[in-house]
């Protein structure tokens, strides 16, 4: 790269040139943790649509699970197992148009997609079943100490409830 000598018609002195140099970095590295923060922000954002597809795909197995059986009790003539022309599944191992979606859309997926635990000020979100392991991680004092708020989100309710009194133990502060 050829250095620039004159500017206006004076000589560029070292110091000027150093001046410059300090500034384009700088400007370069802001360039660089503005880049980076909005990465962090998508991955955040596309972390949080993969548990809230999860979450949907989970509830409709459940829901579909919960029709099944009580189409089973009613003693309908229809078989249970064809609602439409689809075929259910009640169980993980069978397979079926809908079970198929259901691995597809989970194959999509990597571990690190499906929960995401997150600390901003002093609330703690956990998103997604898998967050709640986070729980079992040592926290520095500090960070425990500042905890007051904690955020379930995408978790199913008796998950939450078994970890409630480790909670109160490792987020004293919490509410």
């Amino acid at each position: 790269m050829m250095q620039l000598r004159q500017l206006d018609m004076k000589r560029i002195t070292e110091e000027e040139r150093r001046m410059a140099s300090v500034l384009a970095k700088k400007e370069e590295e802001k360039k660089r943790e503005s880049h980076k923060q909005s990465l962090l922000k998508e991955k955040k954002r596309l972390t949080i649509n993969n548990v809230a597809r999860q979450w949907d795909l989970q509830q409709q197995r459940v829901a579909n699970i919960a029709t099944n059986e009580d189409r089973k009790d009613s003693d309908s003539p229809q078989d249970p197992c064809q609602i439409d022309g689809s075929t259910l599944s009640a169980f993980p191992e069978e397979t079926g148009p809908l079970d198929s979606g259901l691995n597809n859309a989970l194959q999509g997926l990597s571990v690190v997609d499906t929960y995401l635990v997150e600390v901003d000020g002093d609330t703690l979100s956990l998103y997604g079943s898998g967050a709640l392991e986070s729980l079992d991680r040592n926290w520095s004092v500090q960070t425990a100490g500042m905890i007051t708020t904690v955020s379930f989100t995408f978790i199913e309710f008796d998950e939450i409830v078994q970890v409630l009194p480790k909670l109160k133990i490792k987020f004293p502060n919490s509410l």
